[in-house]
């Protein structure tokens, strides 16, 4: 029998031990057996079914709605996603086709091309807002229904990390503007979510510190002080871990000094069933672009 640790399936899969050992207890999946020398190990079709968990959670599913799923209710529910066809419909066609079969063939160089053009034709608001959701959403779809490798998904995310990051270079900077520090907390290594956020508030009028990923509570905290923001941003993917949003936001809130306000965003914030006391969760970047503009004027 195939047989994999618990390592390997966190790295195939990309799901956290801390979310296996989680659905393990409320969920009753996955049930891994136990070596002699007491490590957990996975079968195959563990391996199998926890993989089209994940693809289900990228495209919006939450935990409670999948987990408990055979891997045949599992493909139904994954073969009634919408077709990467159906996402490149509207205004942007032509860019979102070109893209997805660059992605493809491969064309690494053709894909780094198509995107920049897109930023140059359409400008960074537009590129942001409207262009990127839709080309997240279509690669989440291509490795949800197998029609791209991970190492494709990861070819896209360095080049449009690239491309955002020169776009960003070139806003004008605000020193008069709100400063807002902007990370993640640890083991959040999910970037694009915070360089869309950042784009926006530095169009916005924002002065942006932009931390990094994976960033310790403390040493958040100290940033925060050290360059006397008036907000501090943090983004969660939907791969993170829900039971622990609440808990490492709350442990902010505690910390941060209360003139300094913490916004929190991201599809991981969509997991939380509550709204959170002194917090301020966004679900778009509209509603960013419309909230920064009150601490600019």
């Amino acid at each position: 029998m195939e047989i994999f640790s618990i390592h390997t399936v966190e790295r195939e899969t990309g799901l956290t031990k801390d979310a296996l050992r989680k659905w393990e207890v409320r969920y009753g999946f996955p049930q891994p057996q136990r070596q002699s020398n007491g490590e957990r190990f996975y079968t195959r079709s563990d391996l199998n079914r926890l993989i089209s968990i994940k693809k289900l959670m990228e495209q919006g599913y939450k935990p409670s709605q999948v987990v408990a799923l055979s891997l045949a209710e599992l493909e139904r529910l994954k073969n009634g996603l919408p077709s990467v066809e159906t996402l490149t419909q509207g205004p942007y066609q032509s860019i979102l086709n070109q893209a997805w079969q660059a992605l493809q063939v491969p064309d690494s160089l053709g894909l780094s091309v198509i995107l920049k053009h897109a930023l140059s034709l359409y400008g960074c608001r537009l590129f942001v807002v409207e262009i990127m959701p839709v080309l997240n959403n279509m690669v989440g779809t291509g490795w949800a229904n197998g029609s791209i490798a991970i190492h494709q998904e990861h070819l896209y995310a360095v080049h449009v990390r690239d491309v955002l990051i020169c776009a960003i270079d070139k806003i004008p900077l605000k020193p008069d503007g709100p400063r807002v520090l902007l990370s993640t907390p640890p083991e959040e290594y999910h970037q694009l979510g915070l360089l869309m956020l950042q784009a926006i508030l530095a169009l916005s009028g924002a002065h942006c510190i932009l931390l990094g990923a994976s960033v310790p509570v403390t040493e958040l905290i100290k940033a925060a002080k050290c360059h006397q923001v008036s907000i501090v941003a943090l983004s969660f993917s939907i791969a993170y871990p829900s039971r622990r949003i609440k808990p490492y936001l709350d442990d902010v809130r505690l910390q941060l000094p209360e003139n300094i306000q913490l916004w929190a965003g991201g599809a991981g914030i969509d997991n939380l069933r509550r709204k959170l006391d002194s917090i301020w969760t966004f679900d778009s970047l509209a509603a960013v672009e419309e909230e920064i503009s009150r601490h600019s004027r």
